[in-house]
């Protein structure tokens, strides 16, 4: 499971978009022990899939919906998307190594 705090990091963007989203896209993660909000692993694919669409597609919310409702990204997107993450998310610890 994500926090909130992980997701925002790896995707680049605020908890306030996440909070957004959260509200937008109905998603209801729930509070762990210590409080933080924890994403399913499915609810961290379709967030992915969302700033895809909205970040990286220039989709707006109300656009990102309706693409949704026709389905699933294709596997091969979705398998790129994650590996790009990956990448990210390697750069960015790398980064802090060097910091």
């Amino acid at each position: 499971m994500s926090t909130l705090h992980q997701l925002a990091i790896g995707l680049s963007v605020s908890e306030k978009t996440l909070h957004a989203w959260n509200k937008s896209f109905k998603l209801t993660p729930t509070l762990n022990v210590e409080g933080h909000l924890v994403y399913t692993p499915s609810e961290k694919d379709l967030l992915l899939q969302i700033h895809h669409l909205i970040k990286e597609r220039g989709f707006t919310i109300a656009g990102a919906k309706k693409e949704l409702k026709k389905g699933p990204l294709d596997e091969k997107k979705k398998e790129t998307i994650q590996k790009w993450r990956e990448i990210q998310q390697f750069l960015v610890q790398l980064k802090d190594s060097i910091d």
